[in-house]
């Protein structure tokens, strides 16, 4: 396992060639294309293009415990690292959450020749083209791509949120109750109007359980359970 040095070396050593001008989704999904051109140390001049995309959905308000228990899917252990420790010194980011799911089964690898810098900025140069795709170009270590796209993704996130809170902010939905935003209670309550089997409610409880607030909303959840469960 790579100790926390090598993953912050890995993310201080990527290079963003091209960041897109668009932002992320506020209220669907994002599907963000990206380039990794990373040289192998050992062959100069041997470089491998990593091609593929993550898809963010919409980001949503979560509590701190929810955070704590969960970070992203389908990324390697030292990518999740990195997220965790970069999030975890921005107070700001714990409010939202992206999911970001790495499409590994789409992922592509091309060897070719050249240097890693020119083969980037012509990259960048056709992503320029189109505005409309949100496709990042950048350098990383080989052995360490996957840090490299998750810092990429990270400042993404970082570039987006101040949009995303107002856009979330006008809709009410940062706004406490009890302690708890809006957008967490209206959401529980659409769970809550959408659980029609005991599997349903089983998530229910386990998604109210991971925002610890399944004591808030017991006296509702209970009776809920346990006319599915006498019914299924």
């Amino acid at each position: 396992m790579s100790t926390y040095e090598d993953i912050w070396f890995a993310a201080r050593s990527t290079k963003i060639v091209y960041m897109p001008h668009k932002l992320l989704e506020t209220f669907g999904a994002s599907r963000v294309e990206y380039l990794v051109v990373s040289e192998d140390l050992d062959r100069p001049g041997a470089l491998t293009i990593r091609t593929g995309e993550v898809t963010a959905e919409r980001p949503r308000i979560i509590t701190p415990a929810y955070f704590a228990r969960r970070l992203t899917d389908n990324f390697g252990e030292d990518a999740r690292r990195y997220l965790e420790e970069v999030v975890s010194r921005d107070v700001n980011a714990r409010f939202l959450e992206y999911g970001l799911r790495f499409g590994k089964n789409e992922h592509k690898e091309e060897h070719v020749s050249g240097n890693p810098m020119e083969v980037a900025e012509q990259a960048a140069a056709e992503a320029q083209d189109n505005w409309e795709a949100l496709r990042g170009v950048l350098v990383g270590p080989d052995d360490a791509w996957e840090v490299s796209l998750m810092h990429f993704l990270t400042e993404m996130v970082r570039k987006s949120l101040p949009a995303h809170a107002r856009n979330l902010a006008r809709q009410g939905l940062f706004r406490m109750d009890d302690g708890v935003p809006q957008g967490i209670l209206q959401e529980i309550q659409r769970d809550f109007q959408e659980c029609r089997t005991l599997e349903d409610a089983r998530r229910l409880g386990a998604k109210l359980r991971d925002y610890g607030l399944f004591s808030r909303f017991e006296e509702q959840f209970y009776p809920l359970y346990m006319r599915l469960k006498n019914h299924g």
